[in-house]
């Protein structure tokens, strides 16, 4: 568990530092794009954990 939301909140900063770098200024829209694609991959994670 602590795997996935590590996976997860490294995947938020990893999104938000590459559109910072992309468009030049932190969008509300980007953040939460960020967000959703975070907690999408860290219960994808979560759930590869689960089966393997």
């Amino acid at each position: 568990m602590l795997g996935a939301l590590i996976f997860a909140v490294t995947m938020f900063v990893g999104w938000t530092i590459f559109d910072l770098v992309k468009h030049k200024k932190i969008m509300k829209e980007n953040v939460i794009s960020g967000l959703v694609a975070a907690v999408t991959a860290g219960i994808a994670w979560y759930i590869l954990f689960v089966i393997f």
